[in-house]
């Protein structure tokens, strides 16, 4: 049996916060492989799915992010 992780182990290690993997699992509706009570636990295919959705979430910021920068007076 390959390793089961859940949501905090899964953003531990991509370095993300759990919230943010929490809401790719809802939005692309990864079912977990199992549950023990009321926590969720997801087999590595499935982790690499929510890596993809993280990935396509900081396209999307870098993407759309916008900096401003202050003029500098002479």
């Amino acid at each position: 049996m390959s390793d089961l992780l859940t949501v905090s182990q899964i953003a531990e290690r991509f370095g993300e916060p759990p919230q943010r993997v929490a809401y790719i699992i809802r939005k692309f509706r990864i079912k977990p492989k199992t549950r023990i009570g009321i926590i969720r636990l997801f087999e590595d295919k499935q982790v690499v799915a929510i890596k993809e959705g993280l990935y396509g979430i900081r396209i999307y910021q870098d993407h759309n992010h916008v900096t401003f920068r202050r003029k500098e007076s002479a």
